[in-house]
């Protein structure tokens, strides 16, 4: 559980290493283990190492993190809601996938940091161009897979006054 404690997100990453990709295969697979709504299956993966896709993803959105400080990312892609039989979980079981993928990265010794995609209008419409999404599937997110040049180092955030108890 220390890797719970310890993660957080990373924005620079050592570009002379690159994560094997059976490792990201590792982490797609233990993104698999969060819970789903009746275990439907609502997500995909799409690993990025080809600097030539990265190198495309430099003209897309990417907050706090740009796309030329890591060489490695997962993309997250979210089933078409229509054709779900619990639509609008996927937000919930992409988000926890998510917090599987970050964690156990955390644990191999690797950074992350997640990029926001959905639910912005703008964002889903280029990334999805740019990953070719179709049959009303979508990238709901990203996530930045590395070796860190930052330490993950513990950042208690809790504060107890946020915990009520019967009532708010």
């Amino acid at each position: 559980m220390d890797a719970i404690k310890l993660r957080r997100s990373i924005r620079k990453y050592d570009l002379s290493k690159k994560v094997p990709y059976d490792t990201l295969v590792e982490l797609c697979k233990y993104a698999s283990y969060a819970p789903t709504a009746r275990r439907q299956i609502d997500k995909e993966y799409i690993i990025v190492d080809d600097e030539k896709v990265i190198e495309k993803m430099k003209n897309l959105p990417h907050g706090s993190l740009s796309y030329e400080d890591c060489n490695t990312y997962i993309v997250m892609v979210a089933k078409d809601p229509k054709k779900l039989y619990i639509a609008g979980m996927e937000p919930i079981d992409l988000g926890m996938a998510a917090e599987n993928v970050m964690i156990k990265a955390c644990e191999l010794g690797l950074g992350t940091c997640y990029l926001g995609v959905y639910p912005n209008e703008e964002r889903m419409k280029q990334f999805n161009s740019l990953f070719s999404m179709k049959d009303g599937d979508f990238v709901f997110g990203v996530i930045a897979v590395g070796y860190p040049l930052e330490e993950n180092k513990e950042w208690d955030k809790f504060d107890p006054k946020t915990v009520h108890h019967n009532k708010y």
